[in-house]
């Protein structure tokens, strides 16, 4: 079985560039391609979405779109497809950086359940929180963490193999890249593809300071006792296109492909099955990793809260203030100034309640998040701790 994963750059023009016609040569290049299933993150805007499904069908694809919202993902499949849902991360990121995107998108994970050749299997798209903090990447781990911690509950109840892949917007040996692999026992299947997926050799990363690296990832959690192999990584839908006179990439990401085979307990060799991966006790590294992180993602909304009341408190005084000047007789008398000083009154009024609406709700959500991800947690660690499994 041919699994790929690919985030096309699918935003409107405005914020993206040649997608139109980006999204037709990747619609035309389906038909050319061997996948059996392909991860689409980034598909966010209706015309993306509609040239993207026109081209899976006519390549032999079945669509799946999740119920309703879609996060921007898609998942192409030439395998059946039994069902589909979305289900939107609690946490969608700080609704006053509405330039980032994050809470507008609505991001999430796609539940896929695919008729495979040796029986169903569960697959999990996604695209996880963007990397915009610079300064303090501990910040955007302990969001991915809070994000992935949703993820991790449904693998972990989920009874048969699960793959899981997309853009997790995190490298290999980061914090929240180990508590995925350390909490699931999911293993990566690109870990041997020596070429990036953000790249400088990529037409729209041509400015790129530093290494290539992998953010875009596929996994394998397999049931108990199941046999599995994986081999022939290798990057997809990176050879370029011209467009508008030049030879431009298709995204701003290449996409990768791995084939993945498994074999049933009933059909696995009992040496197979029993060095076989599976649920079963977790590491411990990422149990106190994920805490860690979780502490920064409360910290963080608690300075949020602070942060936001201060600037409430600061526009609330500047709106009594005006509202004060506009009493006085000597600008009472003139409507040009009465007219400027209520307006400058109402002006300040406005960011006063919406910084205070921020920190008492936006701010008490973030920490319900945290500490929910808290208690799953310390949940996960009584019942799968090596003492609890054995």
């Amino acid at each position: 079985m041919r699994l790929g994963t690919f985030n096309v750059w699918g935003l409107p023009e405005a914020f993206s560039d040649d997608v139109s016609s980006r999204m037709r040569v990747i619609a035309k290049r389906l038909a050319a391609s061997d996948l059996d299933i392909l991860l689409i993150q980034e598909a966010w805007t209706r015309e993306v979405r509609q040239t993207i499904r026109r081209g899976a069908r006519r390549a032999g694809f079945s669509v799946s779109e999740g119920e309703g919202a879609s996060g921007g993902l898609m998942t192409l499949s030439r395998l059946p497809i039994r069902s589909s849902r979305f289900d939107r991360f609690r946490f969608r990121g700080d609704p006053e950086r509405f330039d980032k995107g994050e809470y507008i998108g609505g991001k999430g994970f796609e539940i896929v359940e695919i008729e495979g050749p040796d029986g169903p299997f569960l697959l999990v798209n996604t695209h996880l929180h963007a990397r915009y903090r610079i300064e303090d990447s501990a910040l955007d781990s302990a969001v991915r963490t809070a994000q992935l911690l949703e993820i991790i509950a449904f693998v972990d109840a989920a009874p048969g193999t699960v793959v899981v892949g997309g853009d997790f917007n995190c490298r290999p040996g980061e914090p929240e890249y180990e508590v995925f692999r350390g909490l699931t026992g999911a293993v990566e299947l690109g870990a041997d593809l020596t070429q990036g997926t953000l790249s400088s050799s990529n037409f729209y990363k041509r400015d790129r300071n530093g290494p290539d690296k992998r953010i875009d990832f596929l996994f394998v959690r397999p049931a108990r006792g199941v046999a599995w192999s994986a081999r022939d990584a290798q990057l997809v839908f990176h050879e370029s296109a011209r467009i508008r006179r030049r030879d431009r990439s298709l995204s701003d990401h290449f996409g990768f492909r791995v084939e993945l085979a498994w074999q049933p307990p009933a059909t696995s060799t009992p040496a197979a099955a029993a060095t076989a991966a599976g649920p079963g006790s977790i590491d411990p590294r990422a149990i106190t990793t994920a805490r860690s992180l979780i502490e920064v993602g409360l910290d963080e909304a608690d300075r949020r809260e602070r942060q936001h009341f201060r600037w409430a408190g600061g526009f609330l005084l500047a709106a009594i203030g005006a509202a004060g000047v506009g009493r006085h007789p000597a600008v009472d008398r003139r409507a040009f100034l009465r007219g400027a000083v209520q307006g400058t009154a109402l002006l300040s009024l406005a960011p006063a309640l919406g910084f205070g609406t921020l920190a008492r709700f936006d701010s008490d959500d973030k920490r319900g998040i945290f500490n929910d991800a808290r208690a799953f947690l310390a949940e996960l660690e009584t019942r799968r701790s090596p003492t609890h499994s054995a």
